[in-house]
C-alpha cells in the first residue's frame, strides 16, 4: 500500500488513512501516540453515549459470579447494543488503525469496577506475551473509557510517557520507583488510548463513589493461529502426544473470559504468563 510522509514527528501511513486524519483532526493525537506513546480521544459518538455505556457496565457486573460481582463485567459484545456502538467510535479506530495497520481485530472488551481503597495495579507494558525486545511495529493497542472524570485521586491510569521507545518491559527498579509516572487526567467521556509497549499501571481511588472503566484491546491480524482444530476434543488429545496440548492453545488463557466470570481464566493466565517469562517472572 503506497504511504507518504506526513506531519514532522509522525511515521509515513497510508494516504486514505491520512485523509481520515484530515477529516477527524486526528494529527496532534498521531503525533502524542508517537512521541509519548499514549493520546487522549475526544469524540462527539463518545461522549454521547457515556452515560449509557457506565449504566450498562454496572448492570451486566452484577451478573458475574460472587467473585467478580459487582467489580467485573467481560464477553461485552452482544450484551448491550451500546457496545457495538462503543467499539467503531470514528475517531477510536483511525488512531488504533495507525498503531496496528488495516484489518485489525478486537481482542477483548471489559469493563471494570472500583471503588476507593486498594492496591496500584503494577507497572508493565500491554505486550505481555511477548518477549522482549518488542519489535518496532505495534502489536496491540489498549483503550481506556473514561465514564468519569480521570485524575489520580480518582483512581486514574498512571503512565511513563515515552516509555514505548525503549521497547522492553519495565525493569524491576522502575517497576518499583515508579519514577516518571504521572496520572492520565481526562474529563468524563474521554478514550485514553495507548499503545502496547508503553508502561503503564493505575492509581488507587482515593474519593468517593466508582471508577467505571471499558477496556477495549486491538491486535494485529496477524496475531492469530491460521487452522482452528477446536474440534479436536480432550479424549482426542489424551489418544496422541502430550506436546499438541501446548501447539494448540489448549491451557492459555486466551479465549477463557465467559459472562459468568467476567474475566479470563486466571490459572491459564498464570500458566501463560509463566510460559513467555519463566518461572520468575520478567
Amino acid at each position: 500500500m503506497a504511504t507518504q510522509q506526513i506531519r514532522p514527528g509522525v511515521d509515513s501511513i497510508s494516504p486514505e488513512l491520512s485523509a481520515r486524519f484530515d477529516e477527524l483532526d486526528l494529527w496532534d493525537n498521531a503525533r502524542d501516540l508517537v512521541e509519548d506513546g499514549y493520546t487522549i480521544i475526544q469524540d462527539p459518538a463518545a461522549h454521547a453515549i457515556t452515560d449509557e455505556l457506565r449504566e450498562a457496565i454496572l448492570r451486566l457486573s452484577q451478573t458475574s459470579d460472587a467473585e467478580n460481582k459487582g467489580r467485573r463485567a467481560g464477553l461485552l459484545l452482544g450484551r448491550d447494543p451500546v457496545f457495538a456502538k462503543a467499539v467503531t467510535v470514528p475517531r477510536l479506530l483511525a488512531l488504533a488503525e495507525f498503531l496496528l495497520g488495516r484489518g485489525m481485530l478486537l481482542s477483548q472488551l471489559l469493563g471494570t469496577i472500583r471503588g476507593p481503597g486498594g492496591g496500584n495495579l503494577g507497572l508493565h507494558a500491554d505486550n505481555s506475551w511477548f518477549p522482549e525486545p518488542f519489535p518496532s511495529w505495534e502489536i496491540m493497542c489498549t483503550a481506556c473509557w473514561v465514564t468519569d472524570e480521570f485524575t489520580e485521586e480518582h483512581g486514574a491510569t498512571m503512565i511513563i510517557p515515552g516509555t514505548h521507545k525503549q521497547k522492553r518491559h519495565p525493569p524491576r527498579d522502575v517497576r518499583k520507583s515508579l519514577e516518571g509516572a504521572r496520572a492520565i487526567v481526562a474529563p468524563k467521556g474521554s478514550i485514553c488510548l495507548w499503545d502496547g509497549s508503553v508502561w503503564h499501571g493505575n492509581y488507587a481511588r482515593k474519593t468517593p463513589g466508582e471508577r467505571v472503566v471499558l477496556h477495549t484491546t486491538f491486535t494485529r491480524l496477524g496475531m492469530q493461529p491460521i487452522d482452528d482444530y477446536s474440534h479436536l476434543d480432550d479424549a482426542w488429545l489424551e489418544q496422541n502426544a502430550s506436546e499438541l496440548r501446548g501447539l494448540l492453545g489448549r491451557d492459555l488463557f486466551f479465549h477463557s473470559t465467559t459472562e459468568t466470570s467476567g474475566q479470563t481464566d486466571q490459572e491459564k493466565l498464570r500458566h501463560t504468563y509463566r510460559l513467555v517469562h519463566g518461572p520468575q517472572g520478567y
